[in-house]
């Protein structure tokens, strides 16, 4: 088989499989056990992201994130529904265009400066 096909092979078990579930506590080798190598990886002050494709960065503006302190996952934040933090995620769920769009349309009028009081 070649490569291409293994791959395919691959990410279909997975999905079969149910989403790949990303628990607090994880090393980075359980990490890239259940979601292969990241795409990229940044170490700092103790912390490091994995950032992974999730097939929807234009739309949700973001890549798939997992965040170790000290070589353990602390956090997750993930907009592919083949993954899933078991964690308390510090990042809201994300929410449908629809939804956006209503709340910018119900958002409050923005807050005016009252006007100055004559002799002031």
């Amino acid at each position: 088989m070649t490569p291409i096909v293994i791959a395919i092979v691959a990410a279909l078990t997975i999905q079969s499989q149910g989403p790949a579930t990303i628990d607090p506590g994880m090393t980075r080798e359980q990490v890239v056990a259940k979601l292969g190598e990241p795409l990229s990886a940044r170490s700092y002050d103790g912390h490091t992201y994995l950032l992974y494709r999730n097939g929807c960065e234009k739309k949700c503006g973001m890549n798939d994130l997992v965040v170790l302190d000290s070589g353990k996952v602390v956090d997750a934040v993930f907009r592919s529904s083949g993954r899933k933090f078991s964690g308390t995620s510090s990042s809201p769920h994300m929410i449908s265009a629809v939804e956006a769009r209503k709340g910018a349309q119900s958002s409050p009028e923005p807050l005016k400066t009252p006007p100055k009081k004559p002799g002031k």
